[in-house]
């Protein structure tokens, strides 16, 4: 193949596009993973204000529901890849 050949230009590029996808992927996957680390109930939660309290459980209830979620999304994702 030449130097300047079209499907060497293809070939990089392609090459630079998944690499960037993969870099994609655990960028998003370590985010999903520190959602769900977030969302764990502290060991005591020394707020008295039960208005203050309720908004830090439904925080956390939410960080945990988006990290699952992004676990089973990629967790499928990899299963579906292998096909």
């Amino acid at each position: 193949m030449k130097l300047g050949s079209s499907k060497a230009w293809a070939k990089t590029l392609g090459s630079g596009l998944a690499n960037v996808q993969h870099a994609t992927d655990k960028l998003v996957v370590f985010g999903f993973k520190s959602l769900k680390k977030a969302g764990k109930q502290p060991k005591k939660d020394q707020t008295k204000n039960k208005y203050i309290k309720n908004v830090k459980s439904a925080g956390r209830t939410t960080l945990s529901f988006f990290g699952t979620l992004g676990d089973s999304f990629y967790n499928e994702y990899e299963e579906l890849k292998k096909r």
